[in-house]
């Protein structure tokens, strides 16, 4: 297993309810392939450029030990989903 950490940028206009599932149910995704280590949650920021007409973004942090052959699998189920305007997975050395 590899460590590796994920940045993902939500819409902001999400009410508190629907952003807390949302990130839970990434949580659940991460663990079903994984084991989640750390989550962050840096909150609204403003984007460095607009993403599909959004100005703001609310921002989480995560850490996790996964296998290299899942990422793939997490990143497809990340880009389906609308709420979600950004995502970056990187491994840690």
């Amino acid at each position: 297993m590899h460590k590796y950490e994920t940045v993902l940028v939500f819409q902001a206009d999400l009410e508190e309810v629907a952003l807390n599932a949302l990130v839970e149910s990434v949580e659940t995704l991460i663990n079903s392939v994984g084991e989640l280590t750390k989550i962050d949650r840096w909150g609204k920021r403003k984007l460095a450029y607009p993403i599909r007409k959004q100005f703001e973004g609310y921002y989480v942090y995560m850490t996790f030990d996964g296998e290299p052959s899942e990422i793939a699998n997490i990143k497809r189920t990340l880009g389906y989903n609308e709420q979600i305007l950004r995502y970056i997975i990187v491994r840690l050395d």
